[in-house]
């Protein structure tokens, strides 16, 4: 170890190739199994590491990062304990396809395995991790270490992005070794097959009622523009799927948002001759509704992974490629183009805007206010983070306008929680203005984040809207069962809980009030909270509130 004659270690290792992969922060907890990785990453100064309170939030807080940024997100964890708490990150980095690496540590090899009680004991935790990564490593030797961990990043940056997890037993990390050159060069982008490109052009030619499907796969492939001169190219109403918010602004007039599950988008779409989907795997959701919205006419599928090609509805026609190289290729090889039918379109745009009408009048007289607001306020390219609650559902996943891609995430395997550590990583990782809608009720998981969100003074407002309870549950409760049941939580005051941990807000009772708090919140230096009482606002169409007591 360092001050034991060793100059270069398993852990100097570890930090430099952060540096060369251009990691400029990571998330993670210190413990006696992560010391050396730590102390060397500090001292190389090249990243910089944010002490978060949960291995958990941590996970999430890199996810964000990774999705805002396009880079590669990082946990440090330490073994048996902490590396159980990030298996939830990782499983919402792996349901949402984002790039997360997690470091953790291991007992020391002359230990490993033995199941002799060594602290932090963890002889499954590569099978753990395996459920919930696409590749996990675990080095016995040091000199094993250089060549797991290039191997590891090369694979998560080929294809679909995903997690991955190497494990470095503690003697590794103060092991002496030789300094060397970490190799990482990002593969090339999988290039689409030219006989297939064409097979796409020609149909996208012949068709006259098309419309398109954009989902996640465009935004992380960074093929917007290609998608966009695209649609305007052949006059194509686009739908895009909640991930795929931004990839094409939300105020382009050939922008339909994310209604394909709306009933009455679907209705004005049936005539289409061909649907073109490009990244998206057509989420089933919840009782398998996403199953039974069927593409209309001949659906043209591309993906960057191959096994979703027609894996939820029967594809005419397949490509297994990187969504801008196709969508570029493709803009490329069409030549007589004739344009959309013009009533077709006309009957998409006018079923948009009655549902965007319909939406928003079931928003009720306050939250229509509080949502233009928020959207008023939020710079263009800011960022909008929601977690799963009741105001996501009705406005922030749908109505509230998104207009450049990276700015709009969600968890998207429906976890609740989730939103405000990801919203802390997006935020800290791209230095812009924040927007977070949140519940009361996920927020407690997290909410000793508060003390991570003012000590690293993240550009982040946080907007809690408390119902005292779990109320997308409720409204489901009631809906099949007529009863409500163990979701009413109590009324916490989030105000004060921010401000005991340095973030400084605000309880609000009306829209004025929400008006001066968000203004505030939005020239703070760093986080602010909102807690918006819910009880005092005219209710939402699914708000539930609990009865009264007393």
């Amino acid at each position: 170890m360092k001050g034991n004659g060793i100059t270069y270690s398993g852990a100097d290792l570890i930090a430099d190739a952060l540096a060369a992969m251009g990691v400029e922060l990571v998330f993670g907890i210190v413990s006696i199994h992560n010391m050396p990785i730590f102390d060397a990453i500090n001292r190389l100064g090249r990243t910089r590491i944010i002490d978060v309170r949960h291995e958990q939030a941590g996970t999430h807080a890199a996810d964000g990062y990774a999705r805002a940024t396009g880079r590669l997100g990082v946990m440090i964890a330490s073994t048996g304990p902490g590396t159980s708490n990030t298996v939830t990150g990782l499983y919402e980095a792996q349901y949402a396809s984002s790039r997360v690496l997690l470091i953790t540590g291991q007992a020391e090899t002359a230990f490993y395995g033995k199941g002799q009680g060594y602290v932090h004991e963890a002889e499954q935790q590569v099978a753990m991790l395996r459920t919930v990564c696409r590749r996990v490593e675990s080095p016995r030797h040091v000199d094993a270490l250089k060549p797991a961990l290039e191997g590891l990043v090369r694979d998560l940056f080929t294809g679909r992005p995903a997690p991955g997890a190497i494990e470095v037993p503690i003697d590794l990390q103060y092991a002496e070794t030789e300094r060397s050159v970490f190799a990482f060069t990002p593969p090339p982008p999988f290039a689409p097959d030219p006989v297939r490109i064409e097979q796409f052009a020609e149909r996208l030619q012949s068709a006259r009622r098309r419309v398109i499907v954009a989902g996640g796969g465009v935004v992380a492939a960074g093929a917007s523009e290609a998608l966009q001169m695209l649609a305007e190219t052949l006059d194509v109403p686009v739908i895009t799927t909640v991930d795929g918010r931004g990839a094409i602004p939300e105020d382009h007039p050939l922008c339909i948002g994310n209604y394909y599950q709306s009933a009455g988008i679907y209705q004005s779409i049936a005539d289409a001759d061909l649907t073109l989907a490009i990244g998206t795997r057509f989420a089933v959701g919840v009782d398998g509704q996403g199953a039974r919205f069927t593409p209309p006419g001949d659906l043209l599928q591309i993906d960057i992974d191959p096994n979703m090609i027609g894996r939820t509805h029967r594809a005419a026609l397949g490509l297994a490629a990187d969504a801008r190289l196709a969508l570029e290729a493709i803009n490329k090889a069409l030549v007589d183009v004739s344009v959309n039918d013009g009533q077709f379109n006309d009957t998409v745009f006018e079923a948009r805007d009655g549902v965007h009408t319909a939406m928003r009048r079931r928003l009720g007289a306050d939250y229509p206010r509080i949502m233009d607001l928020m959207r008023d306020r939020l710079p263009r390219d800011g960022l909008l983070v929601r977690d799963q609650t009741i105001a996501a559902y009705n406005f922030g996943n749908q109505l509230f306008p998104i207009y450049e891609p990276r700015t709009s995430m969600n968890p998207a395997s429906g976890a609740i929680g989730p939103g405000f550590p990801m919203a802390i990583g997006a935020a800290l990782g791209t230095g812009k203005q924040t927007l977070l809608i949140h519940g009361d009720g996920g927020f407690m998981f997290h909410a000793t984040e508060l003390a991570t969100a003012a000590q690293y003074q993240v550009p982040l407002v946080i907007c809690v809207f408390n119902d005292s309870g779990y109320g997308v549950l409720r409204w489901l409760q009631d809906t099949r069962f007529g009863r409500i049941n163990e979701t009413d939580l109590g009324k916490v005051e989030f105000a004060v809980m921010a401000e005991s941990m340095g973030v400084p807000a605000r309880r609000v009772r009306s829209v004025a009030e929400f008006e001066e708090a968000l203004d505030a919140g939005m020239a703070a230096p760093g986080p602010y909270l909102i807690d918006v009482d819910m009880e005092h606002f005219a209710p939402m169409e699914i708000s539930i509130m609990p009865k009264k007591r007393g």
